[in-house]
């Protein structure tokens, strides 16, 4: 194994620790365990599906192009990557419009805030990295194009959000 992929080894664990930290800064309660309506429940129980579905149909993909000898021009770590990115946007997406997404102790506020720091930061990582060295190294995309893949799903994510937020309002109007 060498320095790189400890690095990014290093970066992943790294990040998926922080994010146990950013999901208790979201709940209102300040616990790492968000609450869901058991609505909330089964809505998500379904996106899991979908989104496995969808990351089983990508290595699939990623199996098939590797028996046709297809130079997909990615290291195994980007690829990877990307189909946990596609993956996670299916659950958040599906989860969104069927109003599983925000936890019954979830401050929204606070999940905006966080989320969009979260984007802009990935945003920025991966647009440096690409105007100081570039998208390709040796022919190939860089892993650093995982940053702004990152950044990307978060961005989807949070316009997902305000949209159906704004559609939730304009329903309520109708309502009354």
């Amino acid at each position: 194994m060498n320095g790189k992929n400890i690095g990014m080894a290093m970066g992943l664990i790294i990040g998926i620790i922080i994010s146990l930290f950013v999901i208790k800064a979201f709940n209102k309660d300040g616990k790492m365990k968000t609450k869901y309506d058991e609505m909330q429940e089964l809505v998500r129980g379904r996106a899991y599906k979908y989104a496995f579905w969808i990351l089983l149909i990508y290595e699939a993909l990623l199996i098939i192009a590797d028996g046709c000898n297809l130079d997909l021009r990615s290291s195994n770590y980007l690829l990877q990557f990307i189909g946990i990115i596609i993956a996670v946007m299916v659950h958040a997406i599906y989860s969104i419009w069927n109003d599983a997404y925000i936890g019954l102790n979830t401050n929204p506020k606070r999940f905006a805030i966080i989320s969009t720091f979260i984007a802009l930061l990935n945003l920025i990582i991966g647009i440096g990295s690409i105007t100081t060295v570039g998208l390709l190294e040796n022919g190939m995309v860089r892993d650093s194009f995982a940053n702004l893949l990152c950044g990307i799903c978060f961005l989807v994510i949070a316009i997902v959000l305000f949209i159906k937020h704004k559609q939730d309002i304009a329903e309520e109007s109708e309502e009354v």
